[in-house]
C-alpha cells in the first residue's frame, strides 16, 4: 500500500512535466498575431493591428486619387488576437493585395444607365455627361456636304448618382469605349488582299463604325497586313441622327447600237459623255447606319451624251490579242453558266454577254493584265476593267464585292471579283464585255 501511494506523485508530477513540454513545442512553432475578418470571413493574420490600418489607409488615398472622389469602408474589417503559425502571418505586400481585392471600398459614383439597368459608372456626373455627348458625336458621322439637323438617343438614357463599390468606377476613356463596342472580347484581324471595311464589318456581324472607333481610326483606308481589333458586339446605345446633305451624281450615259450587215467590223460613231446631277436628300442613321433615306429634290446640271456604235454582222476571222510581242491566243472564261442575253440585244444595245451565276461565285480574269479601275460605275455596279495590251480592254460588272484594285497585275484565271447583282440589275450575273482599241466587241469572237 504504501509503494502505490508513492507513486501517485511521480506519476501525476512526470504528466505535468509532459505537458509543460508539449506546450512549449507547440508554442515554438506559433506566435501571437492579429487576424482580420473582412464581410465576417477570415481573411488573413497579420503582426499587428497598425500594420493592417496604415495599409487600408494607403489603399483608400491611392482610390481617392484614382478617381478624384471621397472613399470610404461600407464595412470596418473586424480584428482579434489569437496564436497562429508565424507562416501564416502575411507580409506587407501580401497585405496589401488582400485588401485591394477584397476591402470593401465605396465612393459616391455616377452610373449611366439604359432604359433603366447601370452599364457603366464614373467618378462624377459632369464626366457622365460629358462622355455621353462624346457618343453622339462619335456614333453620328457627317460627311462633307452634310449637316446634322438632330442628334437623340434611341434609348432611354439615363445618370444617377448612388454609394457604389470603387472597383466599379472606370476610366472616362474605357467607359466610352465600352458603349461604342459594346462589352465583348475582341480579337485581332489581318487585312487581306481585297479587303475593304464594309466587308471585314459583315464578316464579323459588326458595324464600320463600331471597327473605326475601337481602332481610333480617320478613314476607311486600309494597307495589307493592318492589325485591327474586331468586335462583334454592338453599341450599347443607340445614336439616331438626322442628316440633311447634297451630293453630285453621274448620270451614265446610254450606249446606242445600230447593225450594218455590209462590215464586219465596230466602229464608234459618236463618243458618249456622262452627265451630272445634284442631289438633294435626308437621311436617318442609327450609329452611322442609314435606317431611312429620302430624296428631297434633283437637279439636272448636264445632261449625258448618248455613245452610238455601229456594229458589223458580216462573219469575220476568230479573233486573237498580242502583247510585248508574245502570242496569247483568245480569252479565258471569266464565269462559267448559261448565257442569258446575248451581245446586241435590247434593240441592238447591249454591249456584251450575260453570264448567269450565282452570289458569291468567283469571276476570273479572262487573260494576263493591268487593272485600270476598280469601283462602283453608274448602272455597272461595282465593275472591274482590265487593260491586256494591244489595245484590247475586258470588263466585268454587277458584282458583289471586288479582290482587286487600279493597279494590280493580274494573271489569266486569278479570280478577280464575286457575281452579284449591284448597279442597274435585275438578278444575280456577269456583264462582261471585250473593248477593242475604243470599240465593243462581241464577247463570244474571243472566248475560247
Amino acid at each position: 500500500m504504501k509503494d502505490k501511494k508513492f507513486l501517485v506523485p511521480v506519476v501525476i508530477g512526470l504528466v505535468c512535466i509532459l505537458t509543460y513540454v508539449g506546450i512549449n513545442i507547440v508554442s515554438a512553432h506559433k506566435t501571437k498575431a492579429t487576424v482580420v475578418e473582412i464581410n465576417k470571413q477570415v481573411s488573413f493574420a497579420a503582426k499587428d493591428k497598425s500594420q493592417v490600418e496604415a495599409a487600408i489607409a494607403e489603399l483608400i488615398t491611392s482610390e481617392e486619387k484614382r478617381i478624384g472622389n471621397k472613399v470610404t469602408l461600407a464595412s470596418q474589417p473586424q480584428y482579434h488576437l489569437a496564436l497562429v503559425p508565424k507562416s501564416e502571418i502575411a507580409d506587407q505586400s501580401e497585405i496589401k493585395k488582400i485588401l485591394k481585392e477584397s476591402l470593401p471600398l465605396q465612393t459616391l459614383g455616377a452610373q449611366i444607365k439604359v432604359d433603366g439597368k447601370p452599364v457603366a459608372c464614373v467618378a462624377n456626373v459632369d464626366t457622365a455627361n460629358q462622355i455621353l455627348s462624346n457618343l453622339k458625336v462619335s456614333l453620328s458621322n457627317c460627311n462633307e456636304n452634310e449637316k446634322i439637323v438632330k442628334v437623340t438617343f434611341v434609348e432611354k438614357v439615363e445618370v444617377e448618382t448612388a454609394m457604389v463599390p470603387v472597383r466599379e468606377v472606370m476610366d472616362p476613356a474605357e467607359t466610352q469605349k465600352l458603349l461604342e463596342t459594346g462589352d465583348s472580347t475582341p480579337i485581332e484581324y489581318t487585312v487581306k488582299q481585297g479587303d475593304s471595311l464594309w466587308l471585314i464589318a459583315r464578316k464579323h456581324d459588326t458595324r464600320v463604325a463600331n471597327i473605326m472607333a475601337l481602332n481610333n481610326l480617320t478613314s476607311e483606308k486600309l494597307k495589307l497586313n493592318q492589325k485591327l481589333l474586331i468586335s462583334s458586339s454592338n453599341p450599347l446605345i443607340t445614336v439616331e441622327s438626322v442628316i440633311e446633305g447634297k451630293k453630285t451624281e453621274v448620270i451614265p450615259y446610254t450606249t446606242k447600237i445600230t447593225t450594218n450587215s455590209s462590215v464586219s467590223s465596230t466602229q464608234v460613231k459618236q463618243a458618249g459623255q456622262n452627265g451630272e446631277k445634284e442631289i438633294t436628300y435626308t437621311q436617318v442613321r442609327k450609329n452611322g447606319r442609314v435606317v431611312e433615306n429620302k430624296i428631297l429634290a434633283e437637279v439636272i446640271k448636264r445632261e449625258p451624251v448618248d455613245r452610238i456604235v455601229v456594229t458589223g454582222t458580216r462573219s469575220s476571222y476568230t479573233m486573237t490579242a498580242s502583247r510585248g510581242g508574245s502570242h496569247v491566243g483568245g480569252l479565258s472564261w471569266p464565269l462559267r453558266g448559261k448565257i442569258t442575253s446575248n451581245y446586241g440585244t435590247r434593240s441592238g444595245s447591249h454591249t456584251g454577254v450575260d453570264i448567269d451565276g450565282r452570289t458569291g461565285d468567283p469571276i476570273r480574269a479572262a487573260a494576263d493584265g493591268t487593272v485600270t479601275f476598280a469601283g462602283r460605275q453608274g448602272t455597272y455596279g461595282l465593275m472591274v476593267a482590265i487593260d491586256h495590251g494591244n489595245g484590247l480592254t475586258t470588263r466585268y460588272a454587277h458584282c458583289s464585292s471586288l479582290l482587286v484594285k487600279a493597279g494590280e497585275k493580274v494573271s489569266r484565271g486569278e479570280v478577280i471579283a464575286r457575281v452579284g447583282s449591284t448597279g442597274r440589275s435585275t438578278g444575280s450575273h456577269l456583264h462582261f464585255e471585250v473593248i477593242s482599241k475604243g470599240s465593243f466587241q462581241n464577247p463570244l469572237r474571243y472566248l475560247d
